[in-house]
């Protein structure tokens, strides 16, 4: 099942101020309602102290 197409207006200041496609993306992005309000929340907790820092796990390899 196909989802409907949404058409999204873009500005013409927009389209001529942005240099990549990421910085494009990241105005898309903005305007999206859901988006932001869980960004928000997200840095919210942050803030807050609820995340743990993020260690990475290393195996160790044998190079032999």
């Amino acid at each position: 099942m196909k989802s409907p197409q949404a058409v999204v207006e873009i500005p013409v200041k927009i389209l001529e101020s942005v240099d990549t496609l990421g910085e494009l993306e990241d105005w898309l992005m903005s305007q999206n309602a859901t988006i932001m309000r869980e960004l928000k929340q997200t840095r919210a907790e942050h803030l807050a102290g609820k995340f743990k820092p993020w260690k990475p796990r290393h195996l160790p390899c044998s190079t032999k």
